[in-house]
């Protein structure tokens, strides 16, 4: 298999021939269901062997030895569905293994244990050829008894989802108890000052629900929500705060819980399993109908998410009538394997659950400010503050159950944002805030929002965080420190061309990315900045917003006789998908930013504009060259650009 991409055998027997190709989402195997119409007794003998008591002493010891590629490729033709998950997992790590090498598996535990221990049970199994390794899952069927030969063998059972029983809502207080007393990077939502208004819901004795509004400053722990709100009028919301409607609802008859989407139900309900009184909800804490009230509140995003005890995450809920408490489908593996201690489900791999929420512009920020985090996942309800990475709050997790969570954010410190943190490991340098800023704005763009138009909004919280953190201030998403480097940034075509912009948007400068839409990618950073930046008006009404740059102007038409060969060295990435658009019959210049290195080679890197009239230009895009004496002889001259 090192020596090709494809596998070819017959799948189920009988069939016709199946080619797995790494490369074809079509038939890569983590997009369909691997067993296929495999019969479950079908099993070679190696597999049965190995997943029984004399297969435990083997895999505890030496290593089991299973099959050569050869064996293995034989016994998915003979129809074992466990070869056929162990072929295809191989395939897809891309995992050197000769026609003659064994398979080799060991017992994840027995790994772990000293050598004069033995696990148990099976654990995860890991399979290693000589350039790749595996795992396999193993789980026995949901309700085993005892005697059952499986249930001392395979100690993993298919998963069942709760994430609200009163096990899991003592495990909760008791992780947030513990992070409020011992933990002092997760210190900012001890006695903090209650947003303007938030939702009353009462205690257990008198669970009552009204908004209330904090015009008096008053101090106290409360949640705040966040989850989708989906589509539809109002955004999928039913229930929404409006000039008119605050009065009553906060009113001694407050609201109708009835009536509010299953979301806001299930949100208002934790609340009071875990012990608080107040809930921040933005659909009914923000005046929705006020666009001053909702200018206001948008900029406190950033204290409200901060000084929340817990913001509750509504992970699986795709809208705010979906709700995030009910439970859901028991997660089952695809393969099915019938040995002598019973019937065995497999999965290569640990299980990644799928959030709605992972998929949301609005949520970057409240996850980036959020202290802690209760994230009611797909199948667990899971824990994550300034201390701790994310894990479940009933234990397990981390892979132990076969699931595997994503940091939502990995590669971004949660330490940055606390001034007062001295021993942060990063983000303190000056290219490491840089380099944050280019990925936050990167992983951010990639996300979904319902209105376009909340492109700059939805981390704006984020940035008057940093703003203040930094010492320094931004222009439409472009740090005046680094406002140069910024410039450098343009489309990622990695979301497919049908996903790409016709048309501009006027909320935001051309220069800025926030005047398109989907996600954006950086340059490397510049080695070496020839552009400066001379002014920035991006308050007046009289003018357009722009910024003037000092800068060497390449207004050669690279069509010319002179210029021949030119075009080879200069690669155009146009904002829109249709470039034409924007430039129409007028030729496109070139601002010089600076220079970056790729691949050990120097390049120039460039803005594409074009004349926008009144002695204003545009940007259409951004460039790179590969020869820089096209600049040579180029004078500087300032510019404005709108």
């Amino acid at each position: 298999m090192a020596e090709s991409s494809t596998l070819t055998y017959r799948v189920p027997p009988g069939t016709d021939p199946v080619v797995l190709d790494a490369n074809d989402d079509q038939q890569h195997p983590s997009t369909r269901h691997r067993h296929g119409g495999f019969n479950p007794d079908a099993g070679c003998s190696q597999c049965s062997l190995m997943f029984s008591e004399a297969g435990l002493v083997q895999l505890n010891a030496g290593g089991f030895r299973h099959h050569s590629q050869t064996e293995c490729i034989q016994a998915v033709k003979a129809g074992c569905p466990s070869c056929y998950l162990i072929a295809v997992a191989l395939e897809e790590v891309q995992a050197g293994w000769v026609g003659d090498e064994i398979l080799t598996f060991w017992n994840r535990s027995s790994l772990e244990k000293s050598a004069s221990l033995s696990a148990q049970f099976i654990d995860v199994l890991e399979g290693k050829t000589s350039s790749g390794t595996i795992k396999v899952y193993p789980y026995a069927r949901k309700g085993c008894q005892r005697n059952d030969p499986a249930a001392t063998l395979i100690h993993r059972r298919p998963l069942q989802r709760d994430v609200k029983s009163t096990r899991v809502m003592n495990a909760a207080r008791s992780v947030y108890s513990e992070c409020r007393k011992d933990h002092p990077q997760c210190r900012y939502a001890r006695d903090a000052t209650l947003p303007s208004r938030v939702l009353d819901v009462g205690t257990a004795a008198s669970p009552t629900l009204n908004i209330f509004v904090n015009d008096t400053e008053r101090r106290g722990e409360y949640l705040a929500l966040s989850y989708c709100w989906g589509g539809g009028g109002g955004g999928g919301q039913k229930v929404l705060l409006r000039r008119e409607t605050l009065g009553p609802m906060s009113g001694h008859n407050g609201l109708s819980e009835r009536g509010l989407q299953r979301s806001v139900r299930d949100a208002v309900a934790v609340t009071r399993l875990l012990g608080f009184r107040y809930l921040w909800v933005d659909a009914l804490c923000i005046v929705q109908d006020c666009d001053a009230d909702k200018a206001e509140q948008i900029g406190r995003m950033a204290t409200i998410y901060k000084n929340a005890a817990v913001t509750l995450a509504a992970g699986t809920a795709e809208s705010a009538a979906d709700g995030f408490l009910d439970a859901g489908a028991t997660y089952l593996p695809d393969v099915n394997l019938a040995v002598d201690a019973g019937t065995l489900f497999l999965r290569s791999g640990a299980h990644e659950p799928n959030h709605a929420l992972d998929g949301r512009g609005w949520v970057l920020q409240e996850f980036l400010l959020s202290s802690r985090l209760l994230l009611f996942s797909e199948y667990e309800l899971l824990w994550q503050c300034k201390t701790v990475d994310l894990r479940s709050v009933a234990g397990g997790g981390g892979g132990e159950d076969g699931l595997d969570y994503l940091q939502p954010l990995e590669s971004l410190p949660w330490t940055v944002f606390n001034e007062d943190n001295a021993d942060a490991a990063f983000g303190r340098e000056v290219a490491e805030k840089r380099y944050l800023w280019k990925t936050i704005v990167q992983q951010y763009t990639r996300r979904r929002l319902s209105r376009a138009d909340d492109r700059l909004d939805a981390v704006r919280g984020i940035t008057r965080e940093l703003e203040t953190l930094w010492g320094d201030f931004t222009y439409f998403g472009l740090w005046h420190r680094w406002f140069v480097d910024l410039l450098a940034w343009k489309r990622s075509r990695s979301c497919g061309s049908e996903a790409l912009q016709r048309d501009r948007s006027s909320r935001a400068p051309t220069w800025s990315w926030a005047s398109v839409d989907g996600p954006i990618e950086y340059t490397a950073p510049l080695t070496r900045e020839d552009a400066k930046l001379v002014t920035v008006d991006v308050l007046g009404t009289r003018v357009p917003k722009h910024v003037v740059l000092s800068c060497c102007l390449l207004r050669e038409d690279l069509g010319d006789e002179d210029s021949e060969g030119y075009g080879q060295m200069i690669t155009d990435y146009p904002d829109l998908e249709d470039v034409t658009v924007e430039v129409q019959d007028q030729d496109i210049d070139y601002v010089l930013l600076g220079t970056t290195v790729k691949d050990g080679v120097e390049l120039g890197v460039a803005l594409m504009v074009i004349e926008g009239g009144s002695g204003y230009y545009q940007r259409v895009g951004l460039a790179t060259f590969g020869d820089m004496a096209t600049w040579k002889g180029v004078e500087r001259q300032e510019i404005k650009l709108k």
